[in-house]
């Protein structure tokens, strides 16, 4: 089977194994020195998501310890954010990503662990992981995907709504994307009375009360020390000052990458054209830099990322030059790549322009001055 063929095939349901009674012997499994053999790969593969978890817990922790002990003034604090609004967004990009996939290990909870260890900004992996799963089952696909909808303030898709207030949204959608914090917070309460994640099933109250406890719980255990040393009160000037900044650059990377010029808003489900889905949907950007994939959680190699989900980071260069131009061709869709992530926040504004004024539901083309900024398939 070729790299083609598996990118273009959809991604099968993430479901945890369960085990009814204890099953029939397979006479077809592999070898234990096959089994062996495949541990040992598995491990290499989860060694670099444990890596990256390891360098961003380090930065992160390092700013909140050289806080505590500094005990600085209120100026010095908020400066401080900044480089720990610059670890949390990376790693929501990065850690969080890798443990919605279950990169760092088979089980849930090495992945939770790996999250709020690394990343200490209130995050439930539990449910964002839901949410991530629905995201690469029905890409784009309103208002299902949660990423095709806020809380009304922003249309970010040709079928929401258009109201009066949306024809300034190209102007007023950026300090909105700071606060993108809150709004996780909110989807999380919502989940957490209500258990319902569009487009999957609704677990029981039990599982979802544990989840959320234990993992707030963990949450705070990791942060008590700071707080001890710091005081309550100056670790959340920190901690709000730092999220505000790390949701914009988290969400602007992230909307780039689906709310974009030459990007189709698609009416329903993708179908048996879901690779068409994906090359209609999705935008990369400075796929040139080594620095770039890094920081974004290779997010700029966003499309290569949605046509195999779990492919390392290390990976995905070799998949935009390999599956990528394959499977564009193969649907005869233009490629949208913008070879630098200022080009493709510009082209972003233009696309936000386009949705809060009537006739957006025609999707958006690529004007002039974006063309050069995007790769043709050929390129």
């Amino acid at each position: 089977m070729t790299d083609t063929t598996m990118a273009l095939r959809a991604p099968a349901a993430e479901t945890e194994p369960t085990r009814a009674g204890r099953p029939e012997r397979d006479h077809t499994a592999p070898a234990p020195r096959a089994r062996s053999a495949r541990r040992w790969f598995s491990g290499l593969r989860r060694a670099e998501p444990w890596r990256d978890a390891a360098l961003l817990g380090l930065l992160n922790h390092g700013v909140l310890l050289v806080a505590a002990l500094l005990q600085p003034s209120l100026l010095v604090l908020v400066l401080l954010a900044v480089p720990l609004s610059v670890g949390l967004a990376t790693g929501t990009l990065t850690v969080l990503h890798d443990a919605g996939h279950r990169m760092l290990a088979k089980r849930a909870w090495p992945n939770v662990l790996a999250v709020q260890l690394a990343v200490p900004a209130g995050l439930w992996v539990g449910q964002w992981t839901l949410k991530h799963r629905v995201h690469h089952k029905l890409l784009q696909v309103y208002p299902i995907d949660e990423s095709t909808r806020s809380s009304g303030v922003l249309r970010l898709h040709r079928e929401a709504p258009l109201r009066p207030m949306h024809r300034h949204q190209h102007l007023y959608a950026w300090p909105l994307y700071s606060l993108a914090w809150l709004g996780d917070a909110r989807s999380q309460l919502t989940y957490l009375f209500t258990g319902i994640v569009a487009g999957s099933e609704t677990p029981g109250v039990r599982p979802r009360l544990g989840s959320f406890l234990v993992e707030k719980a963990l949450w705070l255990l990791v942060l008590s020390p700071y707080i001890h040393l710091l005081g309550f009160g100056r670790m959340a000037v920190l901690l709000i000052a730092a999220m505000t900044l790390g949701s914009l650059i988290a969400a602007v990377v992230t909307v780039i990458g689906h709310v974009n010029e030459g990007l189709v808003s698609p009416p329903g489900p993708p179908g048996r054209e879901w690779a068409a889905q994906l090359v209609r949907t999705t935008a990369s950007f400075r796929t040139d830099s080594r620095l770039a994939r890094w920081f974004t959680g290779g997010m700029t190699h966003h499309l290569a990322h949605h046509l195999r989900p779990v492919a390392l980071r290390s990976e995905l260069p070799a998949l935009n030059e390999t599956a990528v131009p394959e499977v564009v061709a193969q649907v005869g869709l233009p490629l949208s790549e913008y070879r630098t992530f200022s080009a493709a926040v510009a082209a972003h504004f233009r696309r936000l322009r386009e949705l809060g004024r009537p006739g957006a539901e025609v999707v958006g083309q690529l004007s002039p001055s974006a063309a050069g900024a995007v790769a043709s398939p050929a390129q």
